[in-house]
């Protein structure tokens, strides 16, 4: 009879550690970026049948997870408990620097490599990403290396670093999404920039 009392109340006691650890749990929220908005304007004077690849678009290991990550100084990282990409952040980067470069070229001709294609590509965009994350004092970072192609990927054009800063505010992942989104977009400008200049020589 002792031992019976005794296991049910250690199987009571499980269930009440089980029903507070689930209470204590948050669910998880999900962020994405955002591409520049539909009412930017072209870059001026361009070639109106432009066709650009993006790719390979190369993001560092340390972001190869589904966790926001904050820089807490030179040599650590903290990763977000229920704050998340809604997809792979490599693949989420690429997309949208694309959509941003079909808006600011004026072209529906941007594609995603390897994507298979009908027609040569007049550029080709390649992005090296060595930092993407916001850090302890309230500012997103992008620091990414890029290189723009001519028609048939051999003969390079230009290349370029662009190193931004975003304020935005510590602790607010919905912030830090949206302050990522307009470094990705000022980033995005500069390789269009370097493309229309091509393009009118």
């Amino acid at each position: 009879m002792r031992r019976q009392t005794g296991f049910l109340a250690l199987a009571a006691l499980a269930t009440c550690l089980t029903l507070a650890a689930c209470a204590d749990s948050q669910p998880t929220r999900f962020y994405t970026l955002s591409g520049l908005v539909a009412e930017r304007e072209a870059l001026p004077a361009l070639p109106p049948d432009l066709t650009v690849g993006v790719g390979p678009v190369t993001l560092p290991p340390y972001l190869d997870r589904p966790q926001l990550v904050t820089r807490a100084g030179s040599n650590r990282v903290v990763l977000a408990d229920f704050d998340s990409w809604a997809e792979p952040l490599e693949g989420l980067f690429a997309r949208v620097l694309a959509d941003n470069l079909a808006l600011l070229l004026g072209t529906d001709d941007v594609l995603l490599l390897p994507q298979r294609r009908s027609m040569p590509l007049n550029y080709q965009v390649e992005v090296d990403v060595a930092r993407f994350d916001v850090d302890a004092g309230g500012n997103a970072n992008l620091d990414a290396r890029w290189w723009v192609y001519g028609r048939g990927g051999e003969r390079l054009l230009r290349s370029g670093r662009s190193t931004l800063t975003e304020p935005t505010q510590v602790g607010d992942y919905t912030a830090a999404a949206a302050a990522l989104s307009r470094a990705l977009g000022a980033m995005s400008t500069e390789i269009a920039e370097a493309i229309a200049e091509q393009a009118r020589t």
